[in-house]
């Protein structure tokens, strides 16, 4: 007998239309990903950039970039370190192909259950992120594939942009993704919000 799914931290949330009515300038979803953590093993940065090369289809990308291929993305969090990215499977299936692929290269941790993702897409995601965020998110300074850590309402938070819809993926601690939820339906609130 397998162990039951573990409830999403936001599967409570309050679903439907939040704040200004009329059409919503801001939709809001909860993706569930696998997140893995890579850290890199002193002086395995060329080893390490063709096992991801061989497992994954992409380069470690560099500070402030992401890369995608075969269904996961890299994610540059610091020097030396990588968040690893897909639509969640089954069970730990990407932390498992991570520590094969990164044997000897690199340390290789599962925040699957310990990170939760809330995508962002719409017109006002800019306007909203920018409400509490202090990075500068004009689509000219940040775009598609661009990523970075930086504190959103005082909880630490990576916002990574997907594509140029936009929408944004932000991944934060999963014990503080119902605050950072509140903070950013009280955001969005005066241009309307629907979560779905």
């Amino acid at each position: 007998m397998s162990a039951p799914e573990p409830t999403h931290p936001l599967a409570a949330a309050a679903r439907g239309h939040h704040g200004a009515t009329g059409g919503a300038a801001l939709h809001v979803t909860f993706p569930a990903r696998e997140i893995v953590q890579v850290m890199l093993r002193r002086g395995q940065d060329n080893a390490l950039a063709a096992a991801m090369r061989a497992a994954f289809g992409i380069d470690p990308p560099g500070p402030g970039a992401t890369a995608t291929g075969s269904g996961v993305t890299a994610i540059w969090v610091q020097p030396g370190q990588w968040l690893l990215t897909a639509p969640r499977s089954s069970e730990g299936a990407l932390a498992t192909q991570a520590a094969r692929a990164f044997v000897g290269l690199a340390a290789v941790a599962d925040q699957s259950h310990g990170r939760t993702t809330i995508a962002l897409s719409g017109a006002a995601a800019r306007e909203v992120l920018s409400r509490g965020c202090r990075l500068d998110l004009h689509q000219a300074a940040f775009g598609p594939g661009r990523a970075a850590n930086t504190p959103i309402a005082q909880i630490g938070c990576l916002v990574h942009q997907t594509d140029a819809t936009p929408c944004f993926e932000l991944t934060v601690f999963s014990t503080l993704a119902d605050p950072f939820l509140h903070w950013l339906i009280e955001a969005a609130a005066p241009l309307g919000v629907d979560i779905a």
